[in-house]
Formats: C-alpha cells, sequence, structure tokens
C-alpha cells in the first residue's frame, strides 16, 4: 500500500480559499501608502509573506458555527492580526540582528535599525486602526491586552537569557506569552463570528492557546536541527543570544555544571548534544501532547469541511520544516 501523501496547506486552507484571497487583497491595500519610503518598506513586507497561519485559524474559526458570519469585520481582524504578527517580527530581527527573513533581506538588514523600530510601531498603529474600525469594544480589549501580554513575554524572554536552570513552568509561561496569546486571541476572535455559545468560543481559544504552544516549542527544536534554507531564516540564533528554549533548558538540566561550562560558544556541540541526549526528542513529545490537547476542543464542534482543517493544521504545525 502506497504512503498517504500529507495534506499541504493549500488543501488545509480549502475551505477559505475566497476568504484568503479577499484577506490579501485587504492586507495589499492596507499596507498601500503614498509615501515612497513607507511604500517600498510594505512592499518588500509583502514579498516576505508567510504561512498566513494566524489569520487563517481567525477565518476557519469564523466559519465553524452554525451561521454564516458576515465576512468583512472578519477580514479586517484577520488583517489586524498579521499586521500585529508581522510587527513582533520585524521587532525581533531587530533583536536577533537577523539579516533574513524568510528567505529574503530583513527589514533591519534593508534599512537599518532605527527605521525599523519606527516601522514595526506603524505596523502595530495600523492594526489598532483597524480594530478600532471594527467598533467593538470587547474585541478591541481583547486584542489591546494580548498585545501588552506578548510584549510582557519578549521582554521576559530576553531577561531570562542564560538562565537554563529555569523551571519549564517559568518558560512555558514566556512562550504564552510571547506567541501563544495571539494564537488564542486568533481563534477566539473568530469564533467570536461563527455563532457559537462562549464556552464553545473559550475551547476554540483554548484550541489556540495549545496549537501555540506546539509551534513555538517545534520553532525552538527547528533553530538546533532545522536547515536554513528551509526556514528561510538564520538558524542557531538562540544558541548564539543564549535564549532560553525548551530544548536547550533539558540539555543543559541535564548536565554537570562542569560539562555546561565546555559548552560555552560550542554551537555545534550543543547540537549535537541536544540529539544525543535526547533534548530535541524530549521537546517534541510536548509539542505532540500539546497539539494532542488542543485537538481534544475540536469535540465539541459538528464535523465539518471547517472542523477537518483545523484538525490538519495542528497535525501541519506539528510535522513543519519551516
Amino acid at each position: 500500500m502506497s504512503p498517504v501523501a500529507k495534506l499541504t496547506l493549500n488543501d488545509i486552507y480549502a475551505p477559505i480559499d475566497s476568504d484568503l484571497k479577499e484577506f490579501r487583497e485587504v492586507l495589499r491595500e492596507e499596507l498601500s501608502s503614498r509615501d515612497k519610503l513607507i511604500q517600498e518598506i510594505h512592499a518588500h513586507i509583502l514579498k516576505m509573506s508567510g504561512k498566513f497561519l494566524r489569520p487563517a485559524l481567525t477565518l476557519l474559526c469564523a466559519r465553524i458555527g452554525s451561521r454564516t458570519p458576515d465576512i468583512t469585520p472578519v477580514i479586517r481582524l484577520s488583517v489586524a492580526i498579521e499586521l500585529i504578527h508581522t510587527a513582533t517580527l520585524v521587532h525581533d530581527d531587530i533583536i536577533d540582528d537577523s539579516d533574513f527573513r524568510r528567505n529574503q533581506p530583513s527589514v533591519h538588514f534593508k534599512w537599518g535599525r532605527e527605521i525599523s523600530i519606527v516601522a514595526g510601531d506603524y505596523l502595530y498603529a495600523k492594526a489598532f486602526m483597524l480594530l478600532a474600525g471594527l467598533e467593538n469594544a470587547r474585541l478591541n480589549q481583547a486584542f489591546a491586552a494580548c498585545a501588552h501580554i506578548m510584549c510582557e513575554g519578549e521582554m521576559k524572554q530576553i531577561e531570562r537569557r542564560h538562565h537554563f536552570l529555569m523551571a519549564e513552568s517559568e518558560y512555558l509561561k514566556i512562550i504564552h506569552q510571547k506567541t501563544a496569546a495571539l494564537f488564542q486571541a486568533a481563534c477566539m476572535g473568530g469564533a467570536y463570528f461563527s455563532g457559537l455559545d462562549e464556552p464553545a468560543i473559550l475551547k476554540m481559544g483554548d484550541y489556540g492557546y495549545r496549537l501555540g504552544m506546539a509551534f513555538q516549542i517545534v520553532d525552538d527544536c527547528l533553530d538546533l536541527v532545522g536547515e536554513k534554507e528551509s526556514l528561510g531564516k538564520t538558524i542557531g540564533l538562540d544558541i548564539d543570544k543564549n535564549d532560553v528554549t525548551l530544548p536547550l533548558l533539558y540539555l543543559y538540566q541535564s548536565l554537570s555544571a562542569a560539562e555546561r561550562e565546555t559548552l560555552q560558544g560550542n554551537a555545534e556541540m550543543i547540537r549535537s548534544l541536544a540529539i544525543e541526549k535526547k533534548a530535541v526528542e524530549k521537546a517534541m513529545a510536548l509539542a505532540r501532547q500539546f497539539v494532542e490537547e488542543a485537538l481534544v476542543n475540536l469535540s465539541v464542534l459538528a464535523p465539518s469541511e471547517t472542523k477537518d482543517s483545523l484538525t490538519h493544521l495542528a497535525q501541519y504545525c506539528l510535522d513543519r520544516v519551516r
């Protein structure tokens, strides 16, 4: 029997194909500008577009309920979410001093630190202008809180560099804040328009939270064992910056103080030992656990193509190579 082919993102996104086309049009409109410099930066950002995972979650979750939503505000919400995410990437590349993002030169590399800082701020401002235009106090409050939490998580990650003996629970709180919070908000924001009751909306938020946790743990592992060509960005940055990631946490906590000393600045030895000591394997096991827990939340949904897509998307995030 021949092996079953893995679904591509195009397959998974099929139920929202027309929504994503409209999303891309609105995103392009929102990033257009009469100012030459801003237009150049935004054209470059559009060229760097990724998987649109977070807006896709919003669009999918908006279509899982009993009613067909008014798609216009959902599209605008999904664009705002993508702009928030993109702003964090622009700022991350400054923090990381990274030259590449999605196989393209980073904004930081092309325009320098000062313009990149303001470019990220501009994207944040644009996102919250879109949210304000929805005239929905609940959504505005939710995404303001989410942005606040994301900034806290990023600051905490920087503050806790070198702290490889921190508790696993502290690490998990940091990635909840810096990554999973936006997944959670994206799913709940979409589900808000779907006609689901409040408990089901919260279930979709928990699905997004657990999916985001798994996504970040896989990202941690790929920074150790992935390939630059597949990832489309510089690898090994976590090692260079001494950021605490889950496989590095597991690795360092399995070594003696003397062994940890020998690893200072030796990226190749760290990668080799992370595999040998099964630190990457252990981290991926926790990512799988988060995905399994995420999928339990989908039991509240009636069978549908959209529910199938959410199931397959969780597996995609676990199996991805970029």
